[in-house]
């Protein structure tokens, strides 16, 4: 028996085409999808000796924000086979568990809204995966951002002869 955590980021080091940033929008694998740190070639499955518990995950606070106050709007869901564990109403799945009410990093400020554990089971030999969908898209190049107006002026010196 064994802990373990794993931790997915994405950050803007400017060697992302932005076609690739739009794939955040619909929900992405964290361990295999090759955005940020996932870098798994294939989908997890436990082998046929092993059995996880899955006590918890979160995502980062936030689901409105703009300009300054951006934050991602996401929700992190995960399957089990072909089930995913939060669903819609008609049964297909949903976009998951949003940062505001399964953070990471918890926090004073960031406390879950469940408190306790999943305690999700895979079995032996069952593929499972986390996704990650970005409800708030990247901001835009052109977004006014908050903050005080500078300006500035130019003297040109010339000198005399």
């Amino acid at each position: 028996m064994r802990r373990q955590g794993f931790e997915w980021e994405v950050a803007d080091l400017g060697n992302l085409p932005p076609k690739r940033l739009a794939d955040l929008e619909t929900p992405q694998s964290v361990f295999y999808s090759k955005l940020g740190t996932a870098t798994l070639k294939n989908r997890q499955r436990t082998s046929d000796d092993e059995y996880l518990v899955i006590n918890y995950f979160g995502s980062t606070p936030g689901i409105y924000g703009t300009g300054a106050n951006w934050v991602p709007g996401g929700y992190v869901n995960f399957t089990i086979g072909t089930t995913s564990y939060f669903t819609n109403p008609d049964g297909l799945p949903g976009p998951g568990v949003s940062g505001d009410a399964q953070p990471y990093p918890i926090t004073i400020q960031t406390s879950p809204v469940f408190v306790g554990s999943y305690g999700i089971e895979i079995p032996p030999d069952t593929d499972w995966d986390f996704t990650y969908f970005l409800s708030n898209s990247f901001v835009e190049p052109v977004e006014d951002y908050e903050g005080t107006e500078y300006t500035w002026n130019t003297d040109i010196y010339v000198p005399s002869a």
